[in-house]
């Protein structure tokens, strides 16, 4: 979201820097550090965990109140302004905001990246998830200064209705600030003004009906973007605040057992993608999602699921423009019962999740929420956590479709709770060891699967292979094309492509992995050469191995 009224302060650039082991160990800004970045990749740094003390100097505009906004900063961070704490965040990858008071000449910022894993303090982070969790302010921030006598558009979503093929969309506003005295919400759909209404107290939310005057539709061929502007009128009729996105036109729905896009029936074909590269771990440049998603459009894709945490904004308007549909999740991978039944951990997920869906809302990439990948889900005593992450979910958008990945489908209680059923299974290679041809078990697997689900009352619900993958070492060439070996990943991906697509009962694929990736450290690692997750299709710098082609070559029918 963007804005054309207000002022607003990019806090890209170099800020003084201090690492500390524990809370009382010295601090002294001696070091620079470059936001965003994470502050445990670069030799000497890396893997060390800690606090990392960013520290800047910022100024308000006079008679302003400020809103420090920020994209990711992990793994819990907390906010100092002039010595006074202002506000914290526990889930590392979940964007926040921070109000700052009014307040004359040059003030102090600090904000405290804190690394370390504490199932208390950010219980939604566990050392042993299977990706790499970097420490630092990983996303862009920015200061946004706001009037202090008058309120501010503090977010706003707009969604498509019914009507959407003849422009029909819903406006959702929240103001902050203090109370309005007279002032006017004006809407404006593509540079012109469609509705005024009075300015509601902070706290309510405005809710009505627009049109686009002329409008195109989303999608994949044509990924038009429309343009919605929300401004604050004063009683003066001064334009005081405002603030800007783009939308697209289009419906995602579930008919008769089928995912569709606009109406007609959509067939998915991507990977799953972690932010993640070995030169920046998870602050990757614009210029490098840019690039990961060319690559993805040459092998054929039209999908990505971004695993398994809130996506970069950036990454997802590149998404809208480019006609990439997206699942975007919380972050979440194979957490215990236990933590699951947790209160503290519940009400961390539930921010989190809430913290998603505000802040993805206005993407037409998005067309699937998700969450907690491969939990518990088989279990009775997690029945509250999922029935309460769909009831949120669906209150904040009844537009988009709502799923999460499950390893256990045999047993899962909770799938009649998704619209689409996503699979996470890896036949002949967590199984079934030693099988003479691991690549012939593929087929069974996807057949005995799809039986089960139509026996238990599920065939009116699409079914997508969420995760399939083998490891495979770039360059491992070797004449019996065994486990680890780029002819192994390459046929072991085509097959389980072309029986996935080839099947009218699936509605896609996402192939596990889009490329290498560094995993947590330990004894989980000893089941992971060079402690990465090695089943990309490109190893972490997107050089391409076999199975990259393989892919492509059935994802676009060669």
């Amino acid at each position: 979201m963007r804005h054309r009224i207000r002022k607003t302060e990019s806090l890209t650039g170099y800020w003084e820097f201090a690492f500390q082991r524990r809370e009382e160990d010295s601090c002294d800004f001696s070091a620079l550090a470059y936001v965003p970045s994470a502050f445990d990749v670069l030799p000497g740094d890396a893997g060390r965990r800690g606090l990392g003390s960013y520290r800047r100097m910022i100024e308000l505009a006079p008679g302003c109140r400020g809103c420090l906004r920020f994209g990711a900063v992990s793994i819990g961070a907390k906010v100092v302004v002039d010595g006074g704490w202002l506000g914290r965040n526990t889930c590392g990858y979940a964007p926040f905001t921070v109000d700052v008071p009014a307040g004359a000449g040059p003030r102090e910022l600090i904000v405290v990246a804190d690394n370390r894993f504490d199932a208390e303090r950010t219980p939604m982070h566990e050392p042993s998830f299977d990706f790499y969790q970097h420490g630092g302010i990983l996303r862009p921030a920015r200061l946004d200064h706001l009037p202090d006598s008058h309120p501010s558009v503090a977010r706003f979503s707009i969604l498509p209705t019914s009507g959407y093929r003849e422009g029909a969309v819903e406006f959702r506003v929240n103001v902050d600030g203090p109370p309005p005295d007279g002032h006017v919400l004006e809407f404006r759909l593509d540079g012109e003004v469609v509705r005024q209404v009075p300015c509601p107290p902070p706290g309510e939310k405005t809710i009505f009906d627009a049109c686009v005057r002329n409008p195109k539709l989303w999608s994949l061929e044509s990924p038009h973007l429309h343009e919605a502007e929300v401004r604050l009128i004063a009683p003066d009729g001064r334009a005081v605040d405002d603030a800007v996105d783009s939308f697209g036109l289009r419906r995602v729905e579930v008919i008769g057992g089928k995912l569709m896009l606009n109406g007609d029936a959509l067939q998915l074909r991507g990977f799953n993608r972690h932010e993640w590269h070995p030169s920046c771990g998870s602050a990757t440049s614009e210029a490098q999602m840019a690039s990961d998603l060319a690559l993805l459009r040459h092998a054929g894709c039209n999908f990505v699921r971004g695993c398994h945490y809130h996506q970069d904004q950036r990454f997802l308007d590149l998404c809208d423009r480019m006609g990439m549909l997206v699942w975007e999740e919380n972050l979440g991978w194979g957490q215990s019962e236990q933590v699951l039944c947790d209160p503290n951990f519940r009400d961390h997920h539930r921010q989190a999740l809430a913290a998603m869906v505000e802040a993805s809302m206005n993407h037409p990439s998005v067309i699937l929420w998700g969450f907690l990948n491969e939990g518990r889900s088989d279990l009775p005593v997690t029945e509250e956590i999922y029935a309460e992450s769909f009831q949120l979910i669906r209150e904040m958008d009844p537009t988009r479709l709502v799923t999460y990945a499950t390893n256990r489908p045999g047993t899962d209680r909770y799938l009649s709770l998704c619209d689409i059923i996503s699979l996470n299974l890896y036949p002949g290679w967590y199984s079934d060891p030693g099988h003479p041809d691991p690549v012939a078990l593929i087929a069974p697997a996807f057949d005995t699967h799809l039986a089960d689900l139509h026996a238990r009352g599920f065939a009116d619900k699409p079914v997508l292979i969420s995760e399939i993958g083998v490891e495979c070492l770039y360059g491992w060439r070797d004449s019996h094309g065994d486990f680890f070996s780029e002819a192994f990943q390459a046929r072991y991906l085509s097959e389980a492509c072309r029986a996935a697509l080839a099947d009218a009962r699936f509605c896609g694929i996402a192939i596990w992995h889009f490329a290498d990736t560094r995993t947590c450290s330990g004894g989980f690692a000893l089941g992971r050469p060079r402690t990465f997750n090695n089943k990309g299709v490109l190893d972490e710098f997107r050089r391409t191995k076999e199975a990259y082609e393989a892919v492509r070559k059935v994802f676009c029918g060669n």
